[in-house]
């Protein structure tokens, strides 16, 4: 038994919102601001009820429409009142014929053998009889929102109800019909479900009245009791106490050689009693496993033979160490008290840690929860551990399993999540393709889930100059101080190396949602005496070698220079906006037009390579030249040029007031478009 999908309504950005689980563990990616801890915050506010529903709860727009309902309710006649939806949430569950029916039965709808779904609707909504009150209470100030809002503030428990129902569901169609069952009860539904987590805001820090490790490790026992602990260690642990009892007793009571602590005390009370008092008193120490763990057990790791208190860990450690902690505290907890369906989440694991820690976090968190998934099972539970993880970290998505992985973006206001496996249909036949980009996010680029904007370059040269190079271009195109437009180094841009096959990535980008600028070179060619296209000057070509604009523009055959030249700025923008190509472009009009990014920037830059010889020739960017032989550029850069690489850092590198150097048009015009996009 699982959840296999879950939808709300109409709660903070989730205004219609969708999110497929996986069977075992879901990892979640996604920007800030795009729903993940919304998806929490519902579950733990509807099912486990840890704090009240509020306003704000509601999505905005959807406040709107609740006040635009009220507002019309005295003109509806009774028998046409309908309750007023706020917050929608529907669980659909899925089981199997292994499973036990035995909590399932009240939410069943029916004896189809062919449907394994129950659908849970938690509604919360101004009933009827509660719609005429809350019209009247408003109607001082009923065409007025900003009031309605303060007194819905303040009131909205008294009129919002939570309801739970079973749905029906026509296995043949795979959707909803409109049966739907009477009221059920909560505690009906938390013999199926049961949701437990670690919030990204738990207790972690290294100021030294602070214990939150040792807190844990105390919460950690008492969930188990002693019952999960090895035998020998709570033998031992018996013995002990055992010891440190007969021990403590003496100390209080003292013995026949010894007074104790008490004895003066036991000696007056004697006193009182007269002589004739039988009553003798002592004091017996009496210790329990849980008092001695819940009060008296300090965390401390070792260092060389000292031991040093938790607090004096770094951050990242005490944020791991807490983790574990955590998950064995709620394990146990589970394991004490299983329902059919244990949905535990983990919320940024990835803390405070640095990017080792979180490539180990990543690839044992599955095994550690199959442990504990195993031990569940062998108690008897027909079900197991769901695992859901939030995370804004690049590390943890590049090492993670890609089919575990549920895309969260924001689209026109609200929430939409995509799980990546979906990815792979839209690729179709070009499986190869969809096979290259998820090995090259395993490797290189999983940041572009977190990314806005996107810059496609074709290798090191270009990716180590981009930086200064937007850099360059918001300072000589200052930003109005009344536009919403921020400089390029303040937007979240990734800049990623796809050398000049840009198209591969295309529905890797449509999928993410994301704006991209495509940076490569025109690569002119022409046909050589065996028919087969060589790269070429500009002048000379009648074609371009380059895949990525072949691709973009949707064009072949050997006589496309002319075509791929002349194309206008406009014809470099998709149709929907999202994608630009920028390839080398004259200066002015009529003037060079360069073959290839070094070719470009020479000829623009001619006098700061004239100015930085020595330098750039020791550093072994450039070779040795003559002042002249910089007059025909595509050959200059074509047997000049030594390292491109050693070119990008040298151009950082002797760069200064007096001698800069200036942005080729077509990368400017690129990134400018991507400003302000």
């Amino acid at each position: 038994m699982r959840i296999n999908k879950i939808n709300i309504r109409n709660y903070r950005l989730l205004k219609d919102f969708s999110l497929e689980l996986k069977s075992e563990l879901s990892l979640i990616v996604g920007k800030n601001n795009c729903g993940k801890t919304s998806v929490l915050s519902v579950l733990e506010k509807v099912i486990n009820k840890r704090s009240s529903l509020t306003w704000e709860d509601i999505n905005l727009n959807h406040r709107k429409v609740i006040f635009e309902n009220i507002k019309k309710v005295s003109d509806i006649p009774d028998s046409e009142l309908e309750p007023t939806l706020g917050i929608n949430l529907q669980i659909w569950i899925q089981y199997s014929e292994e499973d036990s029916y035995q909590n399932i039965q009240p939410f069943m709808m029916d004896l189809n053998p062919d449907n394994n779904f129950i659908i849970l609707e938690f509604t919360y909504t101004i009933p009827i009889q509660k719609l005429r009150d809350l019209n009247y209470q408003v109607s001082d100030f009923i065409d007025d929102f900003s009031k309605f809002e303060l007194f819905m503030k303040k009131n909205m428990s008294k009129f919002f109800e939570m309801q739970v129902y079973s749905l029906g569901y026509n296995p043949s169609t795979q959707k909803l019909t409109e049966e739907k069952s009477n009221l059920l009860e909560m505690k009906d539904v938390h013999k199926i479900i049961k949701v437990r987590g670690i919030s990204a805001s738990r207790e972690v820090s290294n100021k030294e009245n602070n214990h939150s490790l040792s807190k844990t490790s105390n919460r950690f026992y008492k969930l188990n009791n002693g019952e999960d602990i090895d035998t020998n260690a709570n033998n031992l642990l018996q013995s002990a106490i055992l010891k440190a009892d007969e021990t403590l007793t003496k100390a209080y009571s003292g013995d026949d050689s010894n007074e104790g602590i008490f004895t003066q005390v036991f000696e007056r009370v004697k006193k009182f009693g007269g002589n004739d008092s039988e009553a003798e008193l002592a004091i017996h120490s009496s210790l329990s496993e849980k008092d001695i763990l819940s009060n008296n057990t300090t965390l401390y790791y070792k260092h060389d033979d000292s031991l040093l208190p938790e607090t004096y860990n770094g951050l990242g450690y005490l944020n791991l160490y807490g983790i574990i902690f955590e998950i064995e505290t709620v394990m146990a907890d589970i394991e004490k008290d299983p329902a059919d369906i244990n949905l535990v989440y983990i919320e940024e694991p990835e803390s405070h840690t640095h990017p080792q820690l979180q490539y180990i976090f990543i690839k044992n968190i599955k095994d550690l929860l199959k442990v504990h998934d195993d031990e569940l099972k062998t108690r008897g539970a027909t079900s197991g551990i769901q695992t859901l993880i939030t995370t804004h970290s690049s590390h943890i998505v590049s090492d993670c399993n890609f089919d575990d992985l549920i895309y969260f973006k924001r689209d026109n206001g609200t929430a939409v999540s995509k799980a990546f496996n979906s990815l792979k249909e839209e690729y179709g036949d070009e499986q190869l393709g969809y096979k290259f980009v998820k090995q090259y996010l395993t490797l290189n680029s999983s940041e572009l889930f977190f990314a806005d904007k996107v810059i496609c370059v074709e290798g090191d040269t270009e990716r180590l100059l981009i930086p200064t190079m937007m850099q360059k271009v918001d300072i000589s195109n200052p930003i109005n101080r009344t536009s919403n437009t921020m400089p390029l180094l303040s937007q979240n841009i990734s800049i990623i190396e796809t050398g000049a096959h840009s198209q591969v990535f295309r529905k890797l980008f449509n999928f993410l949602g994301i704006k991209v600028l495509i940076i490569t070179d025109i690569d002119p060619a022409n046909k050589n005496g065996n028919n087969r296209l060589t790269s070429c000057s500009a002048v000379e070509a009648t074609s371009t070698t380059n895949a990525s604009i072949k691709s973009f523009f949707d064009i072949s055959g050997d006589e496309v220079f002319s075509i791929v030249a002349q194309k206008s700025f406009e014809e470099k923008i998709t149709s929907d906006n999202r994608i630009r190509i920028a390839y080398q472009i004259p200066e002015d009009e009529n003037t060079y037009q360069p073959a290839s990014f070094e070719d470009a920037f020479i000829s623009l830059n001619k006098q700061f390579i004239i100015n930085q010889k020595d330098g750039l020739i020791k550093f072994e960017a450039l070779k040795n030249f003559d002042d002249s032989e910089i007059e025909d550029f595509y050959k200059f850069a074509r047997d000049k040029v030594n390292k491109k690489s050693a070119l990008a850092s040298s151009l950082l590198y002797f760069e200064d007031d007096g001698n800069t150097w200036k942005v080729p048009k077509y990368i400017s015009e690129g990134l400018l478009w991507l400003r302000r996009q």
